[in-house]
């Protein structure tokens, strides 16, 4: 099965859309996934809908990644063939100005680190001469390495996942703000991260987090900080809006996410090439997750086009379909989510053939390597 068969599917469910970078991301240590591999996930939020992944040939490792279409300058969040993962939120209270410069920091990243200590080497260096960031980078790797760094300019302070007195639960979740944070500056996103936190945390001290949960619960979620609208349809009413519209300014799910990702790591001495990156093309809400291995070389043209990916525009015509009130963009009618020709209901059967399909084949994979020809045709 392959993403052009996906995107056909797709095209049956779906009928004939840069500023402040948002976004909800999280670190979890091996120590609180069901299988005993690191996650990384975020949620990308930006004004920039036009998203396509894209790889590239690096310095000492080849890489993948979430990139704006036709801008191969930056990357936003990716995975390189020795299985380190980066991604990263904004964090407005951070001292120092903003140069936009975390994308060409992460391509940088992925071109050149193996492992966390490259990346903390990397951080050290930029000190020195600026980085034109302020933000949270997440990142895992084959080694085990779990870590978030809140960096500014000039600084940054590591987090280290795997030690219980920083991550006691074995995750640590960030939105757009740090906790090393200027008090005079004001972050964004409480509600997000206290969210995500809720969602994780028993999951975490129970030991069963896993990439599916991230994926299908986690990544989708509409709770706000006004109303629980579950379960859906929504049959309460917002700010006077009709019944059943949703507003998702603050939710982790919003009218702002345009991509999403969970990196699903390795055990320390599996192959590092197994390194899945699950990706969300579209508002979590209205995607479909396809996975992708960097090892695996350049990706379907469904995903990176010339232009831009025909994938991502098939999530925003759905996207375009859920929030079809122009005067309100960031209200969802929830009834188009429900019932038994919805998008939501086949968009859940077609994953969870994906996800099965993908797993059986993790595990083939596990026992005898595939080679780069057997991954490139599977994805």
């Amino acid at each position: 099965m392959t993403v052009k068969y996906w995107l056909l599917c797709l095209g049956a469910l779906v009928s004939a859309v840069q500023g402040y970078e948002g976004c909800t991301v999280a670190v979890i240590s091996a120590k609180a996934t069901v299988d005993g591999r690191p996650l990384l996930w975020k949620n990308r939020d930006s004004s920039f809908r036009e998203n396509e992944v894209a790889f590239f040939r690096g310095v000492h490792h080849d890489f993948i990644g979430v990139i704006n279409a036709g801008d191969t300058t930056q990357v936003w969040m990716g995975v390189n063939t020795a299985g380190l993962a980066i991604m990263n939120a904004e964090s407005m209270d951070q001292p120092g100005d903003s140069a936009d410069a975390e994308g060409f920091f992460m391509k940088q990243v992925l071109a050149e680190c193996g492992r966390l200590q490259d990346v903390e080497t990397l951080l050290r260096q930029t000190n020195l001469s600026g980085r034109g960031t302020r933000t949270n980078f997440g990142c895992i790797d084959a080694y085990g390495g779990a870590a978030l760094y809140e960096t500014s300019n000039r600084s940054f302070v590591c987090f280290d996942v795997n030690d219980p007195l920083i991550a006691a639960d074995g995750f640590l979740v960030r939105a757009n703000f740090s906790m090393t944070g200027q008090q005079d500056r004001k972050g964004q996103g409480p509600w997000r991260y206290q969210r995500a936190r809720t969602l994780l945390q028993q999951p975490a001290s129970q030991r069963i987090l896993s990439f599916d949960y991230l994926l299908q619960t986690v990544c989708r979620d509409l709770v706000t900080e006004e109303v629980n609208p579950y379960p859906l349809p929504f049959t309460g009413s917002m700010d006077g809006a009709p019944a059943g519209w949703l507003c998702t300014q603050n939710s982790i799910n919003r009218y702002r996410t345009v991509s999403g990702a969970i990196f699903h790591g390795v055990r320390p001495g599996e192959p590092p090439l197994l390194t899945t990156l699950w990706c969300l093309l579209g508002e979590p809400l209205c995607s479909i997750a396809v996975p992708l291995w960097a090892c695996a070389g350049p990706v379907d043209k469904a995903l990176d086009g010339k232009h831009h990916s025909a994938l991502n525009r098939t999530f925003q015509r759905k996207h375009a379909r859920l929030y079809h009130d122009k005067k309100n963009p960031d209200y969802l009618d929830s009834r188009r989510l429900v019932g038994d020709r919805s998008f939501t209901r086949r968009q859940i059967k077609i994953e969870q053939e994906i996800l099965a399909d993908t797993q059986r084949a993790l595990a083939r994979w596990r026992q005898r390597l595939p080679s780069a020809e057997e991954l490139a045709k599977f994805q």
